[in-house]
């Protein structure tokens, strides 16, 4: 998380996000992967600075998005300000879950932050919480963490059961329903 927050210190868009051709089109993948709504009360973990959530919104009667980094929460604030059924909270996953019954979790590019009994628990919430679709979008490459994308996905299946995987070449993305 050390890391992290450095990135989000320099620069409210480490990864280029808002502008990357690479990223909108995951983007475009992920909220197709997803389907178009509407969602009644929607999660996502990891909002980063709220580009995908920006996206998201107006599928959405409510969204919540969460973000452990506060630098990058502010950024998503920012992002989302003209979005009114839009909550931004700062936690870290699974720990400060919300109370909330989604019918959507997006859990794009942050499974492998997470430890293997992080992901476990995480797990766990999502079975006695979520009533519709859990997408997990993971960079397929190394990811200079404990864990890489497909070990991640990996174990959330031992919990939730096997998802269906669509390959993008650098990224996946993996529907539980």
């Amino acid at each position: 998380m050390d890391h992290l927050m450095q990135l989000y210190a320099a620069n409210d868009d480490p990864w280029n996000h808002r502008t990357s051709k690479y990223e909108a089109a995951k983007y475009a993948a992920s909220l197709n992967a997803l389907g178009p709504g509407p969602f009644r009360e929607a999660l996502e973990i990891g909002c980063g600075n709220g580009t995908l959530a920006v996206r998201l919104a107006p599928r959405c009667t409510r969204l919540t998005v969460m973000e452990c980094i506060p630098a990058a929460a502010k950024s998503a604030r920012r992002a989302l300000a003209s979005q009114p059924q839009v909550n931004v909270i700062e936690g870290v996953a699974p720990g400060d879950l919300p109370d909330l019954r989604p019918d959507l979790v997006l859990l794009s590019e942050v499974l492998y932050f997470l430890t293997p009994n992080e992901i476990s628990v995480l797990g766990q919430w999502l079975i006695e919480r979520t009533s519709g679709p859990v997408i997990a979008v993971n960079w397929t490459g190394s990811t200079d963490e404990t864990l890489d994308g497909a070990e991640a996905v990996t174990l959330l299946a031992a919990v939730l059961g096997t998802p269906a995987t669509t390959d993008h070449g650098q990224y996946r993305i993996d529907r539980f329903n």
